[in-house]
């Protein structure tokens, strides 16, 4: 699809990750309030377990202190396991299979469910095990009344389970509805950023220039030329509604740019896209061009030492990798382009963007992203 004339078909080059700033703030920050609520979650389900082992649990008072430390550790021990197992265990698994904002029915259903199985099967190991310490035989466990034992603990199961995964909902709601309105606050800022880069005084005064010169020389060039630049525009104007495009349809575009930046650079830049063609994973819109812009502003592109840009596939990642030739005048940046990026991919996935930075090479990778139906 691109121009791949004079590009090198060598290996990526060997990188030695580091973390840039933007990236270690933004994860740093979600993950400072992950843990504070982590913590916060752990110790209220250690003092609600206690709780719920005095109150719910078999009656404690006015037993020998041998036969109430013995009841407590037998209720305590169950509320444990059954916070354990539906926090440690069911949620994160029903959260991965079962979203809940796809089917919230069929959620709620098997979440019930798969709760009252977990319940049942750690009351019947801790009482078996807790008898079997005092003394009881296989024949005096199978002869017990189970029924008796497990239809508490159920009963009480079934009613926390359902104001539990009731808010599970809500808060999965809630967050579902933050992070789709930062995501398109971060959207909007990359149409902006996007515009006025096309709008930039200096890419404008060039494309011009390049378009003058072409119209004196070659008209048929010319056409292109506008057709490609129209392009451009229309794409950035199209795509500002949409979290998420076709990788295809962001590579339609980015050839259009690159069309543009060949002209103007000529053998001084050279793209290779080793992209499988059949790969067609959704990233996020103008993300793969505000990258090449960057290689672009930030390094010299001679044809004696050509701006080697190489676009493949690592560990389902889509990487843009160019050689490092950082100008000595550097062109004023806000240095957003990259943050926004990083940030509009931590609201649609938990795979980071990763920046890496050797003395040869400036390598990002975005996660490939798939569209759920």
């Amino acid at each position: 699809m691109f121009n791949t004339k004079g590009a090198t078909s060598a290996p990526p080059l060997p990188v030695r990750t580091t973390t840039s700033s933007e990236a270690a703030a933004i994860q740093e920050k979600r993950a400072a309030g992950g843990r504070k609520k982590a913590w916060a979650r752990e110790l209220l389900g250690w003092v609600l377990s206690a709780i719920g082992a005095f109150l719910i649990g078999p009656s404690v008072l006015g037993k020998p202190l041998h036969d109430a430390i013995y009841h407590f550790l037998f209720s305590y021990t169950i509320f444990i396991l059954i916070w354990k197992g539906n926090s440690s265990l069911l949620v994160p698994m029903l959260a991965k299979h079962y979203p809940w904002l796809h089917n919230p029915t069929k959620r709620l259903f098997i979440s019930i469910v798969a709760t009252v199985l977990l319940t049942v099967v750690i009351v019947v190991f801790v009482t078996v095990a807790f008898l079997t310490y005092r003394g009881f035989t296989p024949q005096e466990l199978l002869a017990r009344n189970w029924s008796g034992t497990l239809l508490p603990p159920i009963v009480a199961t079934f009613l926390i389970s359902l104001s539990f995964h009731s808010w599970h909902f809500l808060q999965s709601w809630r967050q579902t509805a933050i992070d789709a309105e930062r995501l398109e606050k971060e959207n909007i800022a990359s149409q902006y950023e996007s515009l006025k880069a096309q709008v930039n005084p200096h890419f404008l005064f060039n494309s011009l220039n390049v378009l003058t010169s072409l119209v004196e020389t070659d008209q048929k060039q010319a056409v292109k030329f506008i057709r490609k630049l129209s392009e451009v525009y229309r794409y950035v104007l199209d795509s500002r509604q949409k979290e998420v495009v076709p990788l295809q349809e962001e590579l339609a575009f980015l050839e259009s740019y690159i069309y543009l930046q060949k002209i103007r650079h000529g053998e001084a830049l050279q793209i290779q896209n080793n992209l499988p063609p059949h790969l067609n994973p959704m990233v996020v819109p103008l993300a793969l061009q505000l990258l090449l812009e960057n290689a672009i502003k930030h390094n010299m592109a001679l044809e004696e030492e050509p701006l080697l840009v190489h676009l493949f596939v690592s560990n389902d990642n889509l990487v843009m990798q160019n050689n490092l030739q950082e100008r000595r005048v550097r062109e004023e940046s806000t240095g957003t382009g990259l943050a926004n990026i990083i940030a509009r991919y931590s609201y649609l996935t938990s795979k980071p963007v990763q920046v890496q930075k050797t003395d040869q090479a400036f390598i990002v990778k975005l996660p490939m992203l798939e569209l759920r139906k």
